[in-house]
């Protein structure tokens, strides 16, 4: 019994011996071949059937068994790069597949053409989204700026029309002004008659008998056209009614407009009484 139990401890004592002369390095490397890994194969088969986001699944699930499987990693640069269209992770993974690669290789020459150009796509890729980035980003700007223009020239136009409806009612020329009222009945001055017979009719300049005074007519209050702005909410009969016209006037003034689509600031011409 003593015996036994002795023998028992001296093989404890040899294997821990063993564990602590070797190291624990045969602990993270998983034994046999990596591509016949369960989740590996079950990837495989998900790309067979064209379902790519089963396959993803499947290949990090390869990853977190064994993280140094570079076969996970290059099918997933594949995924990434052609299914999926993720440059970032296809490179990514491209670049870890050649990395685990050359450690295999004890640091030696670990070439693969596929996983190379892979990246280079890739890359390739992440310029070109950049670049269109870039450009989507300078045309909102000038987008941008061409409206904030057009907002600014809209109401410079809209300060420039107030301006002429302004000057346009204070310099209108009446239409129907009488004409400028004309001195009548002037009384001729006498020329004074040259030295000599002073009661010679032919010296003396005959005064124009006073004629009959004329009858003073009232003037014609002047009319004219004047020029109304439209407000919001305003129609026809109420710019007619504003200024004591009538409908019909306002309308025959007005040939060109529609009665029912007046718009705030539009200009209407309003005839005289």
């Amino acid at each position: 019994m003593r015996r036994q139990r002795f023998h028992s401890a001296g093989l404890a004592a040899l294997v821990f011996l063993a564990l602590l002369t070797g190291g624990c390095d045969w602990l993270a490397k998983p034994a046999g071949d990596p591509t016949r890994e369960g989740n590996y194969q079950d990837g495989l088969q998900w790309i067979g059937q064209r379902r790519w986001d089963n396959a993803r699944e499947s290949f990090l699930h390869a990853l977190e068994t064994n993280p140094q499987n570079l076969y996970a990693h290059l099918r997933l640069g594949d995924l990434y790069g052609n299914a999926l269209k993720d440059p970032v992770l296809s490179r990514y993974h491209y670049s870890r597949y050649l990395e685990l690669g050359r450690l295999a290789n004890h640091g030696g020459d670990f070439h693969d053409q596929s996983a190379v150009d892979g990246m280079r796509n890739a890359e390739v890729e992440l310029a070109r989204k950049y670049a269109e980035g870039m450009f989507r980003d300078q045309q909102q700007g000038e987008l941008n700026a061409l409206r904030r223009t057009n907002v600014a020239l809209v109401e410079r136009i809209e300060v420039l029309n107030h301006q002429i409806a302004l000057l346009t009612q204070r310099f209108v020329v009446p239409t129907n002004a009488p004409p400028p009222v004309q001195a009548t009945n002037l009384v001729r001055r006498s020329i004074a008659p040259p030295a000599g017979n002073p009661s010679s009719p032919t010296n003396v300049v005959p005064r124009s008998p006073p004629s009959a005074p004329t009858k003073r007519e009232d003037p014609v209050p002047p009319t004219s056209q004047r020029v109304h702005r439209v407000q919001s909410g305003e129609t026809l009969a109420v710019v007619a009614r504003q200024y004591g016209i009538k409908l019909a006037s306002l309308q025959a003034a007005n040939p060109g407009v529609n009665s029912r689509a007046l718009k705030p600031g539009q200009m209407l011409v309003v005839p005289a009484r």
